[in-house]
């Protein structure tokens, strides 16, 4: 049943791989007795498959010798390969329609379509000389000056607004200086550079807490959390990487607290790339210009302004999006459980 070459049986030195040459063929025979076999094993009662498993059985054998007599007999084919009339082919475009839905084996009929559309551009890209990194470029070249345009638009007017009067409490603090080190170590990854690495760690790797009296003159209360924290993993943040992570957070708590700049921030497209050119205006000026002075780029060149923006934008958003999303299953909990008291006052 898996032969899809007229030579496989050739090849392999074997006759079952040989394609059905005739009506007569031993294979359709021998088809057709495996299907009476299914029957006789299925009416006796004895442990084996399900209904259903011997019913496709049956049908499949069945359906498969009648369609190669019928293809021989009636049409006049020489040979008819039984490996060819297969559902791979369907079950190969399904599989990839799976996979464009994020490996999601329940596709809903959207997702379905939408795939399909994809499926259907890449196809019709080979026979055109335009490559998927050609595309993306002219996309990302229309998008990017509409996008720039009016991410700056957005930054200025959040910029001018903010007032940058707020001040984190002890806890605030705590969790702040321990965000950095998570921040320094991801960058460290990312840059795999030792300037980056003097410029936002003290030390590369911190003893347990009870072996070491770490002394902060930016935070001493944060240094001790960390200390408290600490099993011996975890990396102290340098004043520059506390005193700009600071910085990052009264950005954003006024943003996120304020709701008319909260509403035009979440309107626009790219929020990080926009939270990015907001700490850019709130940052270079005046008054905060030396947070950055000396220290923002190391002696690689690596911006680490920019990684550190981006970090902090991406452990503060997630937790946001946790939060909505607790928050909307608790909804969702509480709705299931008066549907089912109203239920309940109904019956009685």
């Amino acid at each position: 049943m898996n032969v899809k070459s007229s030579v496989k049986g050739k090849h392999r030195r074997d006759d079952t791989m040989d394609p059905v040459r005739s009506s007569m063929d031993w294979k359709l025979t021998y088809l057709r007795e495996c299907a009476d076999f299914l029957k006789r094993w299925e009416a006796s009662g004895k442990p084996g498959l399900t209904r259903e498993t011997f019913l496709a059985l049956r049908h499949t054998c069945l359906a498969l010798a009648d369609c190669a007599t019928f293809l021989i007999d009636c049409l006049g084919f020489k040979f008819v390969l039984l490996g060819q009339l297969q559902s791979d082919s369907i079950e190969s475009r399904f599989g990839w329609f799976r996979q464009l839905s994020g490996a999601n084996y329940f596709v809903s009929m959207r997702q379905v379509v939408e795939s399909d559309r994809k499926i259907r551009a890449l196809s019709l890209l080979k026979f055109s000389k335009l490559t998927l990194t050609d595309i993306d470029e002219a996309v990302q070249a229309d998008s990017s000056s509409t996008a720039d345009n009016e991410g700056d638009t957005v930054a200025d007017m959040i910029t001018e607004s903010l007032k940058l009067d707020l001040q984190p409490t002890v806890s605030d603090s705590n969790i702040i200086y321990y965000v950095c080190g998570a921040i320094a170590r991801s960058t460290i990854g990312i840059t795999k550079c030792e300037s980056c690495r003097e410029a936002l760690v003290n030390s590369s790797q911190l003893p347990a807490a009870p072996a070491i009296d770490v002394d902060d003159q930016s935070n001493p209360e944060a240094s001790d959390f960390l200390d408290s924290v600490n099993r011996g993993g975890l990396m102290k943040p340098t004043d520059f990487l506390y005193n700009f992570a600071v910085h990052c957070w009264r950005v954003f708590e006024e943003l996120w607290n304020n709701t008319d700049l909260k509403s035009k921030f979440l309107q626009c497209s790219g929020h990080r790339a926009v939270f990015c050119k907001i700490m850019n205006r709130a940052t270079y000026n005046d008054e905060y210009l030396h947070l950055l002075f000396g220290s923002n780029i190391c002696t690689a060149s690596h911006d680490l302004q920019y990684h550190i923006v981006r970090l902090f934008f991406n452990c503060v958003v997630k937790n946001f999006v946790k939060q909505l999303t607790n928050t909307a299953n608790q909804q969702l909990g509480l709705s299931s459980k008066k549907r089912k008291i109203a239920k309940l006052t109904s019956s009685r």
